[in-house]
Protein backbone atom coordinates (compact mmCIF):
# COMPACT_ATOMS: atom_id res chain seq x y z
CA UNK A 1 0.00 0.00 0.00
CA UNK A 2 1.38 3.40 -0.96
CA UNK A 3 1.66 6.23 1.61
CA UNK A 4 -1.08 8.06 -0.25
CA UNK A 5 -3.48 5.13 0.03
CA UNK A 6 -2.63 4.73 3.72
CA UNK A 7 -3.35 8.39 4.44
CA UNK A 8 -6.62 8.13 2.53
CA UNK A 9 -7.67 5.08 4.54
CA UNK A 10 -6.62 6.71 7.82
CA UNK A 11 -8.82 9.71 7.02
CA UNK A 12 -11.77 7.37 6.48
CA UNK A 13 -11.39 5.42 9.75
CA UNK A 14 -9.67 7.82 12.15
CA UNK A 15 -12.81 9.04 13.92
CA UNK A 16 -14.02 5.46 14.34
CA UNK A 17 -10.86 4.13 15.99
CA UNK A 18 -9.50 7.16 17.84
CA UNK A 19 -9.72 7.08 21.64
CA UNK A 20 -9.36 9.94 24.12
CA UNK A 21 -6.41 10.25 26.49
CA UNK A 22 -7.19 9.72 30.17
CA UNK A 23 -5.59 10.93 33.39
CA UNK A 24 -3.85 7.58 33.74
CA UNK A 25 -2.62 6.79 30.22
CA UNK A 26 -2.24 8.14 26.73
CA UNK A 27 -4.41 6.54 24.07
CA UNK A 28 -2.73 4.66 21.24
CA UNK A 29 -2.82 6.96 18.18
CA UNK A 30 -5.25 5.97 15.43
CA UNK A 31 -2.36 5.96 12.95
CA UNK A 32 -0.45 3.41 15.01
CA UNK A 33 -3.52 1.20 15.36
CA UNK A 34 -4.07 1.21 11.61
CA UNK A 35 -0.37 0.58 10.91
CA UNK A 36 -0.32 -2.43 13.23
CA UNK A 37 -3.55 -3.83 11.81
CA UNK A 38 -2.42 -3.50 8.20
CA UNK A 39 0.99 -4.97 9.01
CA UNK A 40 -0.70 -7.93 10.70
CA UNK A 41 -2.83 -8.54 7.60
CA UNK A 42 0.07 -8.06 5.19
CA UNK A 43 2.62 -10.20 7.06
CA UNK A 44 0.77 -12.44 9.50
CA UNK A 45 3.33 -11.41 12.15
CA UNK A 46 2.60 -12.62 15.67
CA UNK A 47 1.34 -10.20 18.30
CA UNK A 48 4.67 -10.70 20.11
CA UNK A 49 6.55 -9.55 17.02
CA UNK A 50 4.23 -6.57 16.56
CA UNK A 51 4.66 -5.69 20.24
CA UNK A 52 8.43 -5.60 19.81
CA UNK A 53 8.22 -3.58 16.59
CA UNK A 54 5.71 -0.94 17.74
CA UNK A 55 6.21 -0.97 21.53
CA UNK A 56 2.52 -1.67 22.02
CA UNK A 57 1.48 -4.45 24.46
CA UNK A 58 0.09 -7.67 23.01
CA UNK A 59 -2.99 -7.28 25.19
CA UNK A 60 -3.71 -3.89 23.63
CA UNK A 61 -3.24 -5.24 20.11
CA UNK A 62 -5.65 -8.11 20.72
CA UNK A 63 -8.19 -5.62 22.07
CA UNK A 64 -8.11 -3.00 19.31
CA UNK A 65 -7.52 -5.30 16.33
CA UNK A 66 -11.20 -6.34 15.97
CA UNK A 67 -12.28 -2.70 16.34
CA UNK A 68 -9.96 -1.50 13.59
CA UNK A 69 -10.88 -4.41 11.31
CA UNK A 70 -14.57 -3.60 11.77
CA UNK A 71 -13.96 0.09 11.04
CA UNK A 72 -11.97 -0.62 7.86
CA UNK A 73 -14.58 -3.06 6.61
CA UNK A 74 -17.38 -0.59 7.36
CA UNK A 75 -15.84 2.16 5.23
CA UNK A 76 -14.76 -0.14 2.38
CA UNK A 77 -17.67 -2.59 2.31
CA UNK A 78 -19.23 -0.65 -0.57
CA UNK A 79 -16.38 -1.83 -2.81
CA UNK A 80 -17.77 -5.38 -2.63
CA UNK A 81 -20.95 -4.82 -4.56
CA UNK A 82 -23.29 -7.15 -6.41
CA UNK A 83 -24.47 -5.37 -9.57
CA UNK A 84 -28.03 -4.12 -9.11
CA UNK A 85 -29.08 -3.31 -12.67
CA UNK A 86 -29.20 -5.19 -15.93
CA UNK A 87 -26.75 -2.68 -17.43
CA UNK A 88 -24.19 -3.33 -14.69
CA UNK A 89 -24.46 -7.09 -15.22
CA UNK A 90 -24.05 -6.62 -18.97
CA UNK A 91 -20.79 -4.75 -18.35
CA UNK A 92 -19.54 -7.74 -16.34
CA UNK A 93 -20.57 -10.01 -19.21
CA UNK A 94 -18.74 -7.91 -21.80
CA UNK A 95 -15.51 -8.07 -19.83
CA UNK A 96 -15.72 -11.86 -19.56
CA UNK A 97 -16.33 -12.13 -23.29
CA UNK A 98 -13.52 -9.74 -24.24
CA UNK A 99 -10.92 -10.95 -21.74
CA UNK A 100 -11.76 -14.65 -21.43
CA UNK A 101 -13.71 -15.42 -24.60
CA UNK A 102 -16.73 -16.65 -22.63
CA UNK A 103 -20.06 -14.92 -23.41
CA UNK A 104 -23.01 -14.37 -21.04
CA UNK A 105 -20.85 -14.95 -17.95
CA UNK A 106 -21.66 -12.83 -14.90
CA UNK A 107 -18.97 -14.28 -12.65
CA UNK A 108 -17.02 -17.27 -11.40
CA UNK A 109 -17.80 -18.87 -8.04
CA UNK A 110 -15.49 -20.80 -5.77
CA UNK A 111 -14.71 -21.42 -2.13
CA UNK A 112 -11.46 -21.08 -0.19
CA UNK A 113 -10.61 -22.67 3.14
CA UNK A 114 -9.00 -20.16 5.51
CA UNK A 115 -6.96 -22.08 8.07
CA UNK A 116 -7.52 -21.32 11.74
CA UNK A 117 -6.39 -22.70 15.07
CA UNK A 118 -9.00 -25.12 16.40
CA UNK A 119 -11.55 -23.07 18.39
CA UNK A 120 -12.19 -24.13 21.98
CA UNK A 121 -14.96 -26.70 22.46
CA UNK A 122 -15.73 -26.79 18.72
CA UNK A 123 -15.23 -30.52 18.26
CA UNK A 124 -14.91 -31.41 14.59
CA UNK A 125 -17.10 -28.57 13.28
CA UNK A 126 -14.18 -26.72 11.71
CA UNK A 127 -12.26 -29.84 10.64
CA UNK A 128 -12.11 -30.03 6.84
CA UNK A 129 -11.35 -32.69 4.25
CA UNK A 130 -7.74 -31.49 4.05
CA UNK A 131 -7.15 -32.46 7.66
CA UNK A 132 -6.94 -28.89 8.97
CA UNK A 133 -9.31 -26.52 10.76
CA UNK A 134 -10.83 -23.72 8.71
CA UNK A 135 -13.64 -21.37 7.87
CA UNK A 136 -14.81 -20.94 4.29
CA UNK A 137 -14.66 -17.86 2.09
CA UNK A 138 -17.17 -18.26 -0.75
CA UNK A 139 -17.01 -15.65 -3.51
CA UNK A 140 -18.38 -14.51 -6.85
CA UNK A 141 -15.55 -12.94 -8.86
CA UNK A 142 -15.65 -10.78 -11.99
CA UNK A 143 -13.34 -10.92 -15.02
CA UNK A 144 -10.82 -8.55 -13.40
CA UNK A 145 -10.38 -10.41 -10.08
CA UNK A 146 -12.76 -8.20 -8.09
CA UNK A 147 -15.02 -9.78 -5.48
CA UNK A 148 -18.63 -9.04 -6.43
CA UNK A 149 -20.02 -11.06 -3.53
CA UNK A 150 -18.58 -12.84 -0.50
CA UNK A 151 -19.98 -15.18 2.13
CA UNK A 152 -17.65 -15.68 5.09
CA UNK A 153 -17.77 -17.88 8.16
CA UNK A 154 -19.14 -21.29 7.22
CA UNK A 155 -17.19 -23.90 9.17
CA UNK A 156 -14.65 -26.04 7.38
CA UNK A 157 -16.77 -29.15 7.72
CA UNK A 158 -19.11 -27.76 5.06
CA UNK A 159 -18.46 -28.07 1.32
CA UNK A 160 -18.48 -25.33 -1.31
CA UNK A 161 -21.75 -26.49 -2.83
CA UNK A 162 -23.56 -26.43 0.51
CA UNK A 163 -22.22 -22.96 1.31
CA UNK A 164 -23.49 -21.70 -2.04
CA UNK A 165 -26.91 -23.31 -1.57
CA UNK A 166 -27.34 -21.50 1.76
CA UNK A 167 -25.97 -18.16 0.52
CA UNK A 168 -28.03 -15.04 -0.05
CA UNK A 169 -26.63 -15.01 -3.60
CA UNK A 170 -28.25 -18.34 -4.41
CA UNK A 171 -31.50 -17.31 -2.74
CA UNK A 172 -31.60 -14.13 -4.85
CA UNK A 173 -30.87 -16.12 -8.00
CA UNK A 174 -33.66 -18.60 -7.26
CA UNK A 175 -36.10 -15.76 -6.55
CA UNK A 176 -35.00 -13.93 -9.71
CA UNK A 177 -34.35 -10.66 -7.86
CA UNK A 178 -30.91 -9.81 -9.30
CA UNK A 179 -32.07 -8.16 -12.55
CA UNK A 180 -29.89 -10.54 -14.53
CA UNK A 181 -29.73 -10.34 -18.33
CA UNK A 182 -31.35 -13.15 -20.28
CA UNK A 183 -29.19 -16.29 -20.53
CA UNK A 184 -26.81 -15.07 -17.82
CA UNK A 185 -24.61 -17.82 -16.40
CA UNK A 186 -22.08 -18.36 -13.64
CA UNK A 187 -19.09 -20.64 -14.19
CA UNK A 188 -18.06 -23.14 -11.52
CA UNK A 189 -16.22 -26.39 -10.87
CA UNK A 190 -17.60 -29.82 -9.99
CA UNK A 191 -18.28 -28.86 -6.37
CA UNK A 192 -21.33 -26.87 -7.45
CA UNK A 193 -24.68 -27.98 -8.93
CA UNK A 194 -25.27 -27.95 -12.67
CA UNK A 195 -28.17 -25.63 -13.50
CA UNK A 196 -29.33 -23.51 -16.40
CA UNK A 197 -27.63 -20.53 -14.71
CA UNK A 198 -24.51 -22.43 -13.51
CA UNK A 199 -22.16 -24.04 -16.02
CA UNK A 200 -19.59 -26.71 -15.21
CA UNK A 201 -17.10 -28.53 -17.45
CA UNK A 202 -17.98 -31.79 -19.16
CA UNK A 203 -16.67 -34.58 -16.94
CA UNK A 204 -17.15 -37.63 -19.15
CA UNK A 205 -14.33 -39.34 -21.03
CA UNK A 206 -13.82 -39.31 -24.79
CA UNK A 207 -14.95 -35.72 -25.25
CA UNK A 208 -15.66 -34.35 -28.69
CA UNK A 209 -13.57 -31.49 -30.04
CA UNK A 210 -16.41 -29.05 -29.35
CA UNK A 211 -16.70 -30.27 -25.76
CA UNK A 212 -12.95 -29.94 -25.24
CA UNK A 213 -13.01 -26.39 -26.55
CA UNK A 214 -15.94 -25.60 -24.25
CA UNK A 215 -14.08 -27.04 -21.24
CA UNK A 216 -10.97 -25.03 -22.11
CA UNK A 217 -12.84 -21.75 -22.38
CA UNK A 218 -14.89 -22.42 -19.26
CA UNK A 219 -11.75 -23.31 -17.34
CA UNK A 220 -10.09 -20.03 -18.37
CA UNK A 221 -13.13 -18.03 -17.27
CA UNK A 222 -13.54 -19.98 -14.04
CA UNK A 223 -9.90 -19.55 -13.10
CA UNK A 224 -10.44 -15.87 -12.28
CA UNK A 225 -11.84 -16.96 -8.91
CA UNK A 226 -8.78 -19.09 -8.16
CA UNK A 227 -6.51 -16.26 -9.28
CA UNK A 228 -8.38 -13.75 -7.11
CA UNK A 229 -7.82 -15.99 -4.09
CA UNK A 230 -4.16 -16.33 -5.08
CA UNK A 231 -3.72 -12.56 -5.27
CA UNK A 232 -5.48 -12.18 -1.92
CA UNK A 233 -3.12 -14.64 -0.22
CA UNK A 234 -0.04 -13.11 -1.86
CA UNK A 235 -0.98 -9.60 -0.74
CA UNK A 236 -2.27 -10.58 2.72
CA UNK A 237 0.10 -13.18 4.09
CA UNK A 238 -1.95 -13.58 7.24
CA UNK A 239 -3.60 -16.37 5.20
CA UNK A 240 -0.35 -18.31 4.80
CA UNK A 241 -0.59 -19.93 8.24
CA UNK A 242 -3.42 -20.87 10.62
CA UNK A 243 -4.94 -17.72 12.13
CA UNK A 244 -4.86 -17.87 15.93
CA UNK A 245 -7.97 -15.79 16.61
CA UNK A 246 -11.54 -16.62 17.55
CA UNK A 247 -13.77 -17.43 14.53
CA UNK A 248 -15.69 -14.15 14.77
CA UNK A 249 -12.47 -12.15 14.46
CA UNK A 250 -11.21 -14.40 11.67
CA UNK A 251 -14.43 -13.57 9.80
CA UNK A 252 -13.55 -9.88 10.17
CA UNK A 253 -10.01 -10.53 8.95
CA UNK A 254 -11.32 -12.23 5.80
CA UNK A 255 -13.99 -9.62 5.06
CA UNK A 256 -11.57 -6.75 5.62
CA UNK A 257 -8.92 -8.29 3.36
CA UNK A 258 -11.49 -8.80 0.59
CA UNK A 259 -12.65 -5.19 0.90
CA UNK A 260 -9.05 -3.94 0.89
CA UNK A 261 -8.36 -6.13 -2.14
CA UNK A 262 -11.18 -4.52 -4.14
CA UNK A 263 -10.34 -1.01 -2.93
CA UNK A 264 -6.66 -1.35 -3.81
CA UNK A 265 -7.55 -3.09 -7.06
CA UNK A 266 -9.63 -0.07 -8.11
CA UNK A 267 -7.44 2.69 -6.65
CA UNK A 268 -4.04 1.24 -7.58
CA UNK A 269 -4.98 -0.49 -10.84
CA UNK A 270 -2.52 -2.97 -12.32
CA UNK A 271 0.13 -1.93 -9.77
CA UNK A 272 -1.73 -3.97 -7.16
CA UNK A 273 -1.50 -7.10 -9.34
CA UNK A 274 2.28 -6.85 -9.81
CA UNK A 275 3.34 -9.22 -7.05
Amino acid sequence: MTPQRFDELLTLVEKKIKKKDTMFRLAIPAKTKLEITLRYLATGDSFASLQYLYRVPKSSISKFLPEVLAAVYEVLEEYIKVPSTKEEWELVQRKFEVQWNFPNCIGAIDGKHVQIKCPAESGSNYYNYKGTFSIILFALVDAEYNFLYIDVGANGKSNDGAVFQASTLNIAMERNTLNLPQNAVIVADDAFPLRKDILKPFSKRNLTISERIFNYRLSRARRVSENAFGILVARFRVFERPIALIPETVDLVVKTCCALHNWLRKSSGKYYLHL
